[in-house]
């Protein structure tokens, strides 16, 4: 997936997505912007989003104690919870001003060792390196996932771990730019970049990481569009609409019909969630 808009223009557009969205995400959904993890299938929207990251950071085996940046941290929740259930130090960066408010926010309620940075993903600094990469449900933001994963490389440790889990195309999709299960959901959704799992694994061996875990966990992540369609469908949802502008209320109608796009790509195999996770070597 690639799009004619500038890197600057991107980063523009993702960031005022968020900073509308955001505050009232966080009212009706909660603090993580991901997909949930079902178990049981009974399980609620919250505790399905807990289980993803629980799940992640179990096949990534991240130690207590390790220094974490969450790249495209959202409103903190990944952040958080690795701080409190695994005594990490966490870093987030996003380029939403609203998210880092809120993150910031979220963290000191909840006393946790967590900082939140006004950051571009794809253009970072930092004066030293981290055990632990975190990229949940961000990199499909990015201009380009394959220099991202290069310039990323030099921000870890040896031995440290790259873990990623975002929405990944099925390597069977000819031209993701006008398939037409992707592409609305690309443009709901501001997707700017899709690739396929064994691209991501590629790219990885090749930025000298050895491949500890590779998964379609799809059959497990699916449910969250199913749970996303039920909210939007509660008329309370509207209460909210008075907060925003027409052109902003436009913007997220827009974002709503993806959402049934989004779980019939799903369906179709088009889309996959994928979880890889890389050691540096």
């Amino acid at each position: 997936m690639s799009s004619n808009l500038s890197k600057d223009a991107i980063t523009a557009k993702v960031s005022h997505f968020y900073d509308l969205g955001s505050p009232l995400y966080l009212e009706v959904y909660g603090e993580n912007i991901h997909d949930g993890y079902y178990v049981t299938g009974k399980e609620s929207r919250r505790e399905a989003q807990e289980n993803l990251t629980r799940y992640i950071a179990g096949k990534a085996r991240i130690k207590e104690g390790s220094r974490i940046l969450d790249v495209g941290c959202g409103m903190g929740g990944s952040s958080i919870w690795l701080a409190t259930n695994l005594k990490a130090k966490t870093v987030g960066i996003t380029i939403s001003p609203a998210q880092v408010e809120i993150a910031r926010k979220l963290a000191k309620e909840r006393k946790a060792d967590s900082s939140f940075l006004l950051m571009d993903a794809e253009n970072m600094h930092f004066p030293g390196t981290f055990d632990v990469m975190w990229v949940v449900a961000s990199s499909t933001h990015f201009q380009d996932q394959k220099k991202f994963v290069k310039s990323a490389t030099a921000l870890l440790d040896r031995g440290g771990k790259f873990v990623v889990f975002d929405w990944m195309s099925n390597e069977s999709v000819a031209d993701i730019k006008n398939d037409r299960h992707l592409k609305p959901v690309a443009e709901g959704m501001l997707l700017y970049s899709l690739c396929s799992i064994n691209s991501y694994l590629k790219w990885l061996i090749q930025a000298g990481y050895r491949i500890t875990c590779s998964e379609d966990i799809t059959d497990r992540t699916i449910q969250t569009w199913d749970d996303a369609l039920s909210i939007i469908r509660d008329p309370s949802i509207w209460r909210l609409a008075p907060r925003v502008t027409k052109n902003e209320l436009s913007e997220i109608l827009h974002f709503f019909k993806s959402v049934n796009a989004m779980k019939l790509a799903m369906k179709k195999g088009k889309m996959k969630s994928g979880l890889i996770v890389a050691e540096k070597i």
